[in-house]
């Protein structure tokens, strides 16, 4: 019976600390002079965890982050031929304000629909 209870302790927080993850195809991107590049996704599910701001834009990148080129081009061509953006652990945000893609800890995933 300890076993068993431990089982389902240890399940429900393996349960308990999982993200959420989304994933939908781009709406538009913009880079802007604010050292951004700035992402709206075409679901509206992304608005639950980041905050839109101006013309419904709520992800970014920074370009001062090292990665930043490797990003414009992975998400830029996404957008081009319509493949769906994968952000994993999309819930570490709140939805109180526009969201840093790199501060979910797993960057950005191209799927190939």
């Amino acid at each position: 019976m300890k076993k068993f209870l431990l089982g389902l302790l240890l399940l429900n927080s393996t349960v308990a600390f999982a993200g959420v993850d989304l994933a939908s195809t781009i709406a538009r991107i913009q880079l802007k002079g604010d050292g951004k590049l700035w992402i709206k996704m075409s679901s509206g599910e992304f608005d639950k965890y980041c905050k839109p701001g101006w013309n419904g834009f709520n992800l970014y990148i920074q370009e001062s982050d090292p990665s930043f080129p490797y990003y414009y081009g992975l998400i830029a061509t996404a957008l081009s031929k319509g493949q769906r953006l994968y952000v994993a652990n999309i819930s570490v945000f709140n939805g109180t304000s526009t969201c840093d893609l790199i501060k979910t800890g797993y960057g950005v995933t191209v799927l190939n629909n």
